[in-house]
C-alpha cells in the first residue's frame, strides 16, 4: 500500500493538533495563587504568598506540608514508601501531589479555577 499526498497531509495535521492540544493542556495557563489540601473529609485552602508549615491529620498520622517561596511540598508523612515526600515541589496551576496511604491530596489552583461545583454544596 502506497501513501498519497492526502495521507501525508492528514498525518501532519493530526500530529499538529495533538501537539497543540497537549501543550495547551499541560501548560499552566494561570498564575498559581492558592493550594487546596483535602484530608479527613475536610478541605483547607492556603495562599501561596505566605510561607508556612501545615500539619494535616490522616488515618496514619500527621502529614507535614510546607509552603515556601510560592512552592508546596510534603515535608514529612507517616506513609511507608514516602513517594509524596520524594515528589518535586508544586508551583504551577493544576499540579497535584497525594499521599494515598494517609489520604491527603494537594492541588495548586489559580484565579480561573474558583468556580463552584456540585461538591461545594
Amino acid at each position: 500500500m502506497k501513501l498519497k499526498i492526502f495521507d501525508y497531509t492528514s498525518i501532519i495535521i493530526y500530529l499538529a493538533v495533538i501537539i497543540l492540544v497537549s501543550i495547551s493542556a499541560y501548560s499552566g495557563s494561570g498564575k498559581a495563587e492558592s493550594v487546596s489540601i483535602e484530608a479527613a473529609g475536610e478541605t483547607y485552602i492556603y495562599m501561596l504568598d505566605i510561607d508556612r508549615t501545615i500539619e494535616v491529620p490522616g488515618p496514619l498520622g500527621i502529614t507535614k506540608i510546607k509552603i515556601l517561596d510560592s512552592e508546596v511540598f510534603v515535608e514529612n508523612s507517616p506513609c511507608r514508601d514516602k513517594l509524596c515526600v520524594q515528589a518535586a515541589p508544586l508551583n504551577k496551576s493544576g499540579e497535584w501531589n497525594a499521599c494515598m496511604p494517609n489520604k491527603v491530596f494537594i492541588r495548586i489552583s489559580d484565579s480561573t479555577h474558583n468556580e463552584l461545583d456540585s461538591l461545594s454544596f
